[in-house]
């Protein structure tokens, strides 16, 4: 896996800390791992909203189309 180097401010490190201590995270790395991750799923999210609403995409349709694929 790639490591990457990055600056945070001292209070979010402490906040991430802060996390580990209370064994919400086994290290500073997960929490950033996890942070990451959230930050790329709202990312998608959004993105999904954008495109069903420029194709005009109820979401019940787009519901409808998701239980068709899984079945």
């Amino acid at each position: 896996m790639p490591k990457v180097t990055a600056q945070i401010s001292d209070d979010d490190y402490k906040k991430l800390e802060e996390e580990v201590k209370l064994g919400i995270f086994c290290d500073v790395s997960e929490a950033i791992s996890a942070a990451i991750k959230k930050t790329y799923a709202k990312k998608s999210r959004a993105y999904l909203r954008w495109v069903m609403k420029k194709e005009d995409i109820t979401e019940v349709a787009m519901l409808q189309e998701l239980k068709a694929i899984r079945r």
